[in-house]
């Protein structure tokens, strides 16, 4: 018997991504499941498994209302309580006036408790079921379905959510309505900001002192001084992981929430005020996307020790390099810098989107393999490149331009970038991984694909369409697609109509002849990245 005849997940990032595919993967929980987010290759990449599963919408979900249409279970987990109040009710297509009376909507996202109770009441004064369930337990956890939930809501409300809080964990039911649940949730993270942020404290003291950080850290690990966030941080924070598992600025968010309902309260917190601060600290050390575990860097920037004890300088992921003001920073592989999102993955590509705002600047990071670069922001971007090794020095791409670098193991590309344009960076980063079993002899003849780069490894074409232009053609090698200018697009004999965004990619494969026609009003360009 299923349970709910269609579960709509919104925000499917690191927590939301598990938790959709437990649900996913639970028989007779669903005869339908959506994945919805603002990143349409989660999205894709989601569908795709709905797809195998047999439980898949008839195409991806593009919009929010695409997403929730017939839903009778819908799940937000999403970062703060912004992106909640924009989804849930601002807006003639928010939750609150998409969602039938008898639908069910819980929000595992860690918000105050005033907004949950505020919601709740929108919610059930339509009829639809409102629970606040907040959740911990880490991306891990999350999918294993084995995450803590913190619930609480009506009778009514907690009864029909059971089947989907009992496959994603333990849910301890609050009593109290609405908003409880998240007030146990805001307690949790003052125990959890503080434990992290002295954990840090403890090891740079150790490191200044001289001890063996690892040795300590064995010692505290059975001792009555651990706690669990000791246990779990400490390891990153000593071996310097670069691994993203939950960003600093999450802890920034969650801290405050428990310093301004602490002061309404009028409970001292200061111990969970002082950890705000440090992760305040962090965030002024361009730290905000970094785990969390990374507030250590913050003791290490001010007493001068390096917790991890790696101070030799190279060119590898783990050395060190000793920027032009005297500090050291520590080299990162470039899938783990904050602000390349790995997009795409498979053996012969791995697709990476660079996006940060402008007087930004990454860290230190290697790249060691060749890459297609594909500079996407309108009117161009300017940069300061700083290679190790060299100067700095300003660097311009026109919109559109393409680069290739050669970046293999043994001479690879250590740089950090500062963006001084006005405008946000968006490039596509595709690395070449390995040479596919089909490739093309000679370039591509087909109308409307220009060639505009080529190399050993790869070949670029710029496929450009005006308004009601159509191209019909048999791609005979692998290929990387990426919208470049967008329009509305129409597909195949189906005449399926979408309009993609800009920075959009696919994974394609030697296929059927395909045809695409230019349904809109705009030039459409999107380039055509043939592997060799």
């Amino acid at each position: 018997m299923i349970v709910y005849e269609k579960i709509a997940v919104i925000g499917i990032g690191a927590m939301g991504g598990g938790m959709a595919r437990v649900l996913l993967e639970q028989p007779g929980l669903c005869q339908q499941i959506a994945g919805y987010d603002q990143s349409t290759a989660l999205v894709d990449a989601f569908y795709h498994e709905s797809v195998t599963a047999g439980k898949a919408l008839a195409a991806p979900p593009t919009t929010l209302p695409q997403a929730v249409e017939g839903a009778t279970f819908v799940l937000v987990v999403l970062q703060n309580e912004a992106q909640c109040q924009q989804v849930c009710l601002q807006g003639d297509d928010c939750l609150l006036r998409l969602l039938a009376p008898g639908a069910v909507v819980m929000i595992s996202s860690t918000v105050t408790a005033t907004w949950m109770k505020q919601t709740a009441v929108l919610f059930e004064e339509k009829g639809v079921h409102f629970v606040d369930a907040p959740i911990s337990g880490g991306p891990v956890r999350a999918r294993a379905g084995e995450l803590t939930i913190m619930a609480s809501g009506n009778e009514a409300s907690l009864s029909v959510s059971q089947p989907v809080l009992q496959a994603l964990g333990k849910a301890y039911i609050i009593a109290g309505g609405p908003g409880q649940g998240s007030q146990v949730k805001m307690v949790h993270q003052l125990l959890a900001g503080v434990h992290i942020v002295v954990a840090a404290e403890a090891l740079c003291l150790a490191a200044k002192a001289g001890l063996d950080v690892s040795q300590l850290y064995e010692i505290v690990n059975g001792a009555a001084g651990a706690s669990w966030m000791f246990r779990d941080r400490s390891p990153r924070m000593m071996e310097s992981v670069a691994e993203v598992k939950s960003q600093l600025q999450i802890f920034v968010k969650d801290l405050d929430i428990v310093y301004q309902e602490a002061k309404k309260l009028q409970v001292p917190t200061p111990l969970a005020s002082a950890a705000l601060q440090q992760f305040i600290s962090g965030q002024g050390l361009g730290l905000s996307q970094q785990d969390d575990s990374q507030v250590v860097k913050v003791y290490e920037n001010v007493a001068g020790v390096k917790v991890s004890g790696k101070s030799q300088e190279g060119t590898h992921v783990g050395d060190y390099w000793r920027l032009p003001d005297g500090r050291f920073e520590q080299i990162v592989e470039v899938g783990s810098e904050p602000r390349h999102q790995v997009v795409l993955k498979n053996e012969y590509v791995r697709a990476l989107r660079v996006s940060f705002p402008p007087g930004d600047t990454t860290l230190a990071h290697r790249h060691a393999k060749d890459s297609l670069y594909f500079f996407l922001v309108p009117g161009g971007l300017n940069v300061i490149n700083h290679v190790q090794g060299f100067a700095a020095c300003a660097d311009c791409m026109d919109f559109g331009e393409v680069r290739y670098g050669a970046h293999e193991s043994e001479t690879p590309l250590v740089h950090r970038i500062t963006n001084t344009s006005t405008h946000t960076m968006l490039c596509v980063d595709a690395e070449l991984l390995k040479t596919p079993p089909v490739s093309a002899a000679i370039p591509l003849l087909a109308e409307r694909h220009e060639l505009i780069k080529s190399r050993d490894k790869c070949r670029v074409y710029k496929l450009t369409l005006e308004p009601g232009e159509s191209v019909t053609v048999l791609y005979p090698f692998f290929y990387l697609s990426i919208v470049v200018q967008t329009s509305k697009i129409e597909h195949g004999t189906l005449k399926w109509q979408h309009e993609p965004l800009v920075g959009d990619l696919k994974w394609n494969e030697p296929g059927m002849e395909t045809t695409r026609r230019n349904v809109g009003s705009s030039t459409y360009v999107e380039y055509i990245a043939e592997w060799r």
